[in-house]
């Protein structure tokens, strides 16, 4: 049984571009269009008066200072790379609010990490680490226009420099459960720690190849997305738009920004499964709704849209079996199209839904994503059933080229497009859907920082706002210098010509 929607969707423009194109001034203005200066300015103001605000766990709480910071300096970044004034009053008491923060040992607050590889139940694990804090607290500062040689920069590189272990740096593990509390468990190797540390300090001219090689040998799929596409809470949403669940495929794509430029890029393999993976699960496109009843029944799928005129049937379809597949094409987000299910069996709720390549596709994620963990996904009025009467009402998602309808995964998704090289997916309809969203399409605190940094890379800006570097006395001294063999060569050339010319007088 086919059913289908009264006008089909474009066909997908497929955008295949190199990585040199997409960062020079003709791949951007492809992507973002002439209003592009107005979107930036936007999610500027939206970046500037970001707050650190959750409904979430109490768990959560033990870590508001952390979280503070780190949007503090993520927002300091993301300003400076889009072009906001550096010496603005704003900018600068965010970066002096920054430096306010650091320790007597160097160290800067610790910030949460979120890669801790326990493959079941890491939904009640935090880890935070002052490595990682203090790696993103010099990124920041240099990207405000502090000095190399600063007392700020000096005594965080020291700290990082006395603090490593085993080519690595780590972080403080905490369990949370509600009868005990929050307990601190153990330490444990971090990559989104390293991968800041080895950022800052390839940056400050330090050698870090061997603490490189040890972050790029475990920049693996299974490193950073395994544990959690099989995880029971996030039912397969891929990004996650949660802040209480990163995983680290989330966590380290800033300081994996700032290793590209260091000359130190994930592996192509890693790059090019993100890539694979993003492409299949954005939402745009067809979808198939797949129901799933309990025991062999016959069934009516009623397709219908809301209209001035009310409710009004686009499709009908009917069959028998237990289960069933539809394939549909789904219109523009204003149709408020829905499927209504009759049938003699109940469905399985936690097996009907929508679906692309193997994956769930919900129509809408819920504001609290607790009510997930109960033993079905039907807590979220997905599935709507009337009394003793069997059936249905699904209600169709939108697909309107972002993940998840949520500017934070969007624009996660969109950094790591763009770090593979774009070369799959629908740039083009995310980039829309970023500068069409409102306030209220960010589930997170921090989706308008990573949404202005996304909006920076494809529109140019990320590059062209990168601080000129501010060699250090201790670099200068140990790296090669110009200037003598430059004075050497204009001598040499000006004792040429006057050879030649006394050579043309004899």
């Amino acid at each position: 049984m086919v059913c289908g929607m009264k006008e089909e969707l474009p066909i997908i423009l497929l955008l295949v571009f190199i990585p040199g194109f997409i960062l020079s001034p003709a791949g951007a203005s492809s992507l973002i269009g002439r209003g592009a200066e107005h979107y930036i300015n936007e999610y500027q103001l939206r970046t500037l008066n970001g707050v650190w605000n959750t409904g979430s766990i109490s768990g959560w709480e033990a870590f508001r200072e952390n979280e503070t910071f780190y949007l503090t300096c993520l927002k300091v970044i993301a300003l400076a790379r889009s072009g906001y004034p550096r010496n603005s009053t704003e900018f600068r008491q965010l970066v002096e609010w920054i430096k306010s923060k650091q320790s007597e040992d160097g160290s800067f607050p610790a910030i949460i990490t979120d890669d801790y590889p326990k493959p079941d139940s890491e939904w009640f694990y935090w880890e935070t680490s002052k490595a990682a804090g203090t790696g993103l607290a010099i990124l920041a500062l240099l990207e405000a226009g502090e000095s190399p040689d600063s007392g700020s920069i000096v005594k965080a590189a020291e700290f990082l420099q006395k603090n490593e272990s085993g080519n690595h740096w780590g972080s403080t593990v905490y369990l949370f459960w509600e009868q005990t509390g929050l307990n601190r468990v153990n330490e444990s190797p971090s990559i989104v720690a390293t991968a800041y540390v080895v950022a800052a300090l390839s940056r400050l001219g330090h050698n870090v190849s061997e603490e490189w090689s040890w972050l790029e040998e475990r920049l693996t799929p299974e490193r950073l997305v395994g544990p959690y596409l099989d995880n029971f809470f996030t039912g397969f949403v891929f990004p996650m738009p949660y802040r209480d669940m990163r995983a680290p495929y989330e966590s380290i794509v800033l300081p994996l920004l700032f290793l590209r430029e260091e000359k130190a890029t994930a592996p192509k393999e890693t790059l090019g499964f993100m890539a694979s993976l993003l492409e299949r699960t954005q939402y745009f496109g067809n979808a198939t709704l797949r129901l799933s009843f309990r025991g062999i029944t016959s069934y009516t799928v009623e397709e219908r849209v809301y209209t001035v005129n009310g409710w009004e049937t686009l499709r009908t379809g009917d069959g028998t079996g237990r289960r069933a597949e539809i394939n549909v094409s789904l219109g523009p987000p204003d149709w408020e199209s829905v499927f209504l299910i009759h049938s003699e069996k109940s469905l399985f709720d936690n097996e009907s839904g929508f679906f692309r390549d193997g994956m769930r596709l919900y129509p809408e994620l819920p504001e609290n994503y607790l009510l997930l963990t109960g033993t079905s996904y039907a807590k979220r009025e997905l599935f709507q059933f009337r009394d003793k009467e069997n059936y249905a009402v699904i209600e169709a998602p939108t697909l309107d080229g972002s993940w998840n309808h949520d500017v934070y995964s969007t624009a996660i998704a969109l950094i790591w497009l763009h770090m593979a090289g774009a070369k799959g997916g629908n740039v083009d309809e995310a980039l829309k859907f970023l500068e069409l969203a409102s306030p209220r399409d960010s589930m997170t605190f921090d989706g308008d920082a990573y949404a202005l940094i996304a909006l920076s890379l494809y529109g140019g800006k990320w590059e062209s706002n990168r601080p000129e570097p501010v060699e250090s006395e201790s670099n200068a001294q140990s790296g090669i210098s110009w200037e003598l063999p430059a004075v050497f060569g204009i001598g040499l050339l000006i004792g040429a010509l006057i050879g030649f010319a006394a050579g043309r007088e004899g």
